[in-house]
């Protein structure tokens, strides 16, 4: 897979769907490919929380996004499944 880096350059921002049982797993993704919260604080891997929905955008910033967003999104912005990503590690 091509990495975040590269995606975000060509997409701008990017919508994860991240499963409960790899939220920690999200959290790690994001934080060693150099993401942060939106407000700039670093991410806490056994602190933090991940939503059903994340958003990365090429400033490196990681926030939730709503049930809402990602439907009403449709094509316009990419959309990955974190589970796909995590498996072609």
């Amino acid at each position: 897979m091509k990495s975040i880096n590269e995606i975000l350059k060509k997409e701008g921002k990017v919508f994860f769907h991240v499963e409960p049982h790899v939220t920690k797993e999200f959290l790690l993704f994001a934080k060693e490919n150099g993401c942060k919260w939106i407000n700039g604080r670093e991410i806490k891997i056994d602190e933090d929380k991940c939503g059903h929905f994340m958003g990365i955008d090429k400033d490196m910033k990681i926030g939730f996004v709503s049930a809402m967003c990602w439907v009403h999104a449709k094509d316009k912005i990419k959309k990955l499944e974190f589970e796909n990503i995590r498996s072609k590690k």
